[in-house]
């Protein structure tokens, strides 16, 4: 009868976090962000600073990386936010890549203090501005995390798979 009562109480738990993961999209084994209508996985190593209306900021404590991600407004072209970026004093250099089948607008920049990266994308007609601050010039690791974050950005209401 004990294990009867334990087997009910396991099924009622496990009901109860197939009902909450249906509710709010949190699912316990997972490492996904919901930010903006978006969803996408958090690097490793990385932790949540700080988070905005628009904007979340990760960082990456063991090699001094801080990624900012902006939601930026959609009715604004992102070549537009590229060409701004462009004219910036401390901008150094520029390129197109594709990450995932997406053109992805990059700016350097040099200051004093830091190496940065802002790239600008459009994924699933939503405009981003992602700004890498790059403490340690780790400039491939930080350009790994990048492709990581664009590739598994997607939609909060559309599903992963795997």
């Amino acid at each position: 009868m004990k294990k009867l009562y334990l087997l009910l109480i396991i099924l009622i738990l496990l009901m109860v976090e197939v009902n909450l993961y249906n509710y709010n999209g949190f699912d316990f084994n997972s490492n996904k962000i919901e930010f903006e209508g978006a969803k996408f996985d958090l690097p490793d190593n990385f932790n949540i600073t700080n988070e905005s209306k628009n904007t979340i900021s990760l960082y990456d404590k063991s090699n001094n990386i801080t990624i900012n991600i902006t939601h930026l407004n959609d009715n604004v072209s992102i070549k537009t936010y590229f060409q701004k970026a462009l004219k910036d004093n401390f901008t150094v250099g520029n390129e197109t890549q594709k990450i995932d089948d997406i053109n992805v607008y990059v700016t350097y920049r040099e200051t004093n203090y830091t190496n940065s990266t802002q790239l600008f994308f459009e994924k699933d007609n939503t405009n981003y501005r992602m700004w890498i601050l790059n403490y340690d010039n780790k400039n491939d690791y930080s350009s790994k995390i990048a492709a990581e974050i664009i590739t598994s950005l997607r939609p909060a209401n559309q599903g992963y798979i795997g």
